[in-house]
């Protein structure tokens, strides 16, 4: 742990104790998380095929990056796993003592990720050798009282959807986080020493997004909030909509992605916004039907792209306008945040399905099942419909929902990202497999 000997260490107390163009080493891909592949070309995602797996067998919520021929996984069992793209070998393992739900990141030969215990480690990328660590107040899941229905004595209930941590943005020699302490921090990228910290209104596990010379990061008091990334002084600051009687539809979980002078971000509030990225005034604001919108946009130089929750779409909207372009009915929870590849938009739901549309029209192109979801062990999915069967998965106690939650993982859920990487592309699960799609000539198409 950095020993802190600084005038900050009253409110540390408080809150806590350069790549290749086919590189992917952070969330959504980089800094502005845009999640789109560069000069991808046409891809050819109907020729695509499991060529390989490897497992985990700990759940994956994290997304994995890959930088040159090595592949990173963080799994809830605490491992990091480092893969050998060439070898298909394990390289390197390095466990902390908690779940891993942070997409790590790579910068200048140093990987960074933040794991459940509250502890922020930074590890050579090509030994796995720790290098520092940093502890935060401690990392929990949101919770208040009487969610979902449950008693507002006792304990606050945890929120089982709240799958990630908040995942690490380096910029400038400064790697930039969020905390459920409620903390944004700012770490030298070298030392680990604090640089500064800013404290939020709420559990912070949405990941900064890097907006000109601020950050802009979400937190669940239900706030976006941009930070100068030199002094961490507030810049601006919006505030969504919330509702405290069962405290489910307030929070903004998901990152905000930035194109140019606009941020976008998506909000448990049932709406994605579009913020100018100087000013936090509000361009456009999208109605999601009341359905959570988690997922981390994808912004190309057209179109914004993400999932929602309960209405199962993937919504493609005119980025200048907000208005919708078009719609596709995943069937159901829609988390993972979406990929622009090449001509290529590709998905996954909570089902355990993959998909790529033809990101210009929304037309289907290739779907994948995990075998798992096409047997269905619980018997939790609709033949006819292609939806979970709400009765079969949640019973009638709302206590059974956190059971449920386990029923739909075991379907080989997608809760992390995809990822396209040197020609392939790779899903990891929520059963611990790390899946390998490649498009050979003449292949056949994937299932």
């Amino acid at each position: 742990m950095i020993v802190l000997r600084t005038a900050a260490v009253a409110l540390l107390m408080a809150c806590g104790a350069a790549h290749a163009a086919t590189d992917w080493p952070m969330l959504m891909g980089g800094p502005a998380h845009a999640g789109v592949v560069q000069d991808a070309g046409r891809t050819a995602v109907e020729q695509l095929a499991l060529a390989w797996q490897f497992r985990l067998d700990a759940a994956i919520s994290a997304s994995p990056v890959a930088v040159g021929n090595q592949l990173y996984a963080g799994a809830e069992n605490g491992n990091l796993y480092a893969i050998d793209l060439d070898t298909r070998q394990l390289r390197w393992l390095f466990h902390s003592r908690g779940g891993i739900a942070s997409t790590p990141a790579v910068a200048d030969g140093v990987l960074y990720f933040l794991s459940r215990d509250g502890r922020f480690h930074a590890l050579d990328a090509a030994s796995g050798a720790p290098l520092w660590q940093f502890r935060t107040g401690g990392e929990a899941l949101f919770a208040a009282h009487g969610m979902y229905g449950l008693p507002l004595d006792g304990e606050p209930a945890p929120d089982p959807w709240d799958f990630y941590l908040s995942s690490p943005l380096v910029h400038g020699g400064v790697v930039y986080f969020g905390s459920s302490d409620q903390c944004v921090y700012a770490l030298d990228a070298r030392t680990g020493k604090p640089r500064w910290v800013y404290k939020t209104g709420g559990v912070v596990h949405s990941s900064p997004a890097l907006a000109g010379a601020n950050i802009v990061v979400g937190s669940w008091d239900g706030a976006l909030y941009a930070l100068d990334a030199a002094s961490g002084e507030l810049r601006w600051r919006l505030q969504t909509e919330t509702e405290q009687k069962v405290s489910i539809a307030l929070g903004i979980q998901a990152s905000p992605s930035v194109d140019g002078d606009t941020v976008y971000a998506g909000s448990r509030d049932g709406h994605v916004y579009a913020v100018a990225a100087d000013s936090g005034k509000v361009r456009w604001r999208y109605d999601a039907q009341g359905s959570w919108v988690v997922s981390t946009a994808a912004v190309d130089d057209q179109q914004v792209y993400f999932g929602t929750s309960d209405t199962g779409l993937l919504v493609a909207l005119d980025k200048t306008s907000g208005k919708e372009r078009y719609r596709f009915d995943t069937g159901v929870w829609t988390y993972a945040s979406p990929l622009r590849v090449g001509d290529a938009l590709v998905a996954a739901s909570m089902k355990g399905e993959a998909f790529a549309l033809d990101a210009a029209t929304g037309r289907l192109r290739w779907r994948y099942q995990t075998e798992e979801s096409r047997r269905d062990a619980y018997g939790i999915i609709d033949k006819a419909s292609g939806k979970f069967d709400t009765k079969r998965l949640y019973g009638s106690a709302p206590h059974e929902l956190y059971a449920a939650l386990e029923h739909v993982k075991r379907l080989g859920a997608f809760a992390a990202s995809p990822l396209w990487h040197r020609g392939q592309l790779i899903l990891a699960t929520e059963d611990g497999r790390l899946l390998f799609f490649t498009a050979p000539a003449g292949g056949k198409p994937g299932r």
